[in-house]
């Protein structure tokens, strides 16, 4: 019953990522504040993450036949409390499909799914400009 439900809910998060999400150069072009550094475009937002244990959200990975790229540490904050969760995070690609996800263990062995897309391709433009501290 879960896995039928994790599954449809999976999906339709991965629908609505990736008709939210833009190609990251046009957003990078399109940030007011690399034209005008003096207004505040930062974003506080909730947002929900299906959560499982790592082989229950590996299947989801399996799916799309998507193969681990790289790894990395971060840490996510709870909505309520505010309070941060440090973190493995699993980027994953099917470099012919492009698609991705990007899951986060926790040391209880939940996995998140953070965040999965579509469009992925290596960045191969110029380098990104770096904010100056004033």
């Amino acid at each position: 019953m879960l896995k039928k439900l994790v599954l449809p809910i999976i999906v339709f998060a991965s629908v609505a990522t990736a008709s939210m999400t833009s190609n990251i150069t046009e957003a990078f072009a399109q940030d007011n504040r690399i034209e005008n550094p003096n207004i505040q475009t930062a974003k506080t937002f909730f947002a929900k993450q299906p959560c499982d244990v790592l082989p229950k959200m590996m299947d989801t990975v399996k799916d799309y036949e998507e193969d681990l790229l790289f790894l990395g540490e971060g840490m996510s904050f709870a909505a309520q409390s505010g309070q941060g969760f440090m973190g493995g995070m699993m980027f994953f690609t099917n470099q012919e499909t492009g698609t991705w996800s990007m899951l986060q263990l926790f040391g209880d062995g939940t996995a998140c799914l953070v965040m999965n897309g579509r469009h992925f391709k290596p960045y191969s433009g110029p380098k990104m400009p770096t904010p100056t501290a004033n």
